[in-house]
């Protein structure tokens, strides 16, 4: 899987290797919510070098950060006592959730006048999960780590603020499953461990014009 993913991280970069030979940088910080199946919904940031290819296009290199702490409760015990209604819960596990998609990204803008306008974004690329687990019920805690490949699509407005600077708000749809080796059963097949981060997500950001 490591190996996957480092072939899969080289193509990304042969791929954006040409737009980087543009003449126009463009960098983008990017912030909001993303809800994988999978998981519980949290925080992502990102950030994203890319070139432009002309006016409307531009294709780039990203790498996003989603990072999520919950735990796994159920109720052990239910009170009533003079009129007062008391309840109990006990944790089973504790995540701590860290997902890591590097992607290359094209974006198209669809002007609606001087300012401001639509557009939409799609990217591809490899995500890494690495996902640490203490489970009080077992007496047990683990990191275990996965990877995948997978694809995002989205759109949303811009409204540029000024000579070298855009605002944008966008919704998107993160489709990606990672996976890991868990090793062979008594049957002697592989056997493998999968994880669904496919969820809806929301984003605002900033892109700035480099030269």
């Amino acid at each position: 899987m490591k190996r996957l993913g480092t072939a899969i991280l080289g193509i990304c970069l042969l791929l954006s290797s040409t737009a980087f030979s543009q003449s126009r940088g463009i960098f983008t910080i990017n912030a909001g919510q993303m809800n994988p199946k999978d998981t519980k919904s949290g925080m992502i940031v990102g950030a994203v070098m890319s070139r432009s290819v002309d006016d409307a296009v531009d294709i780039g290199l990203g790498i996003d950060v989603f990072h999520k702490a919950y735990s796994d409760e159920t109720q052990v015990a239910e009170e009533t006592a003079e009129g007062l209604k008391t309840s109990q819960t006990a944790t089973l596990v504790d995540y701590t959730r860290t997902i890591i998609p590097i992607n290359v990204v094209l974006n198209v803008k669809i002007p609606m006048g001087r300012y401001f306008g639509y557009f939409i974004r799609g990217s591809m690329g490899y995500s890494y999960l690495i996902s640490k687990e203490k489970n009080y019920e077992l007496q047990t805690s683990e990191t275990r780590k996965y990877g995948g490949l997978g694809w995002r699509g989205g759109g949303g407005m811009y409204y540029q603020v000024g000579r070298r600077s855009t605002l944008f708000g966008e919704a998107f749809f993160n489709s990606n499953e990672v996976s890991r080796d868990v090793g062979d059963k008594d049957i002697g097949l592989p056997v493998t461990e999968h994880v669904d981060l496919s969820g809806l997500g929301f984003r605002l950001g900033v892109s700035l014009v480099l030269r």
